[in-house]
């Protein structure tokens, strides 16, 4: 009989949500961004505080990376469903949260520029 042992229970996943601070940027394929959050502690008062919690995000290529490059711009709220990894990169250990998928918020209001093809205003 093969020699297989139950290594227990296995979990690597994690559900963030808050605001894009700065727009993506994009390297072969992957699309890299910051998620800011909020994280409740208390001061050294012992009262509650909210603190600015800046979450590394990464998008694989073959992930949702369409919904990275099109949709998600600086000031857009969401939500992303990830799991941690960590790579060696030219002997430095990095580290990010890969996004598996992304409920989109709130996004800043873009100003329509030109009319197009829009009908004249009566008057």
């Amino acid at each position: 009989m093969a020699d297989k042992k139950w290594k227990g229970i296995q979990m690597n996943f994690s559900l963030y949500q808050g605001e894009i601070p700065e727009d993506p940027v994009s390297n072969s394929g992957y699309v890299f961004m910051t998620l800011r959050t909020k994280v409740v502690q208390k001061d050294a008062n012992g009262q509650f505080v909210e603190l600015d919690q800046d979450i590394p995000l990464m998008v694989e290529p073959g992930g949702p990376v369409n919904v990275a490059t099109n949709h998600i711009k600086a000031g857009r709220k969401l939500a992303a469903w990830c799991h941690y990894k960590t790579w060696n990169a030219q002997g430095a250990l990095q580290h990010a949260f890969v996004v598996n998928k992304f409920d989109l918020g709130d996004k800043p209001f873009e100003q329509q520029t030109g009319g197009g093809n829009a009908p004249p205003i009566p008057g």
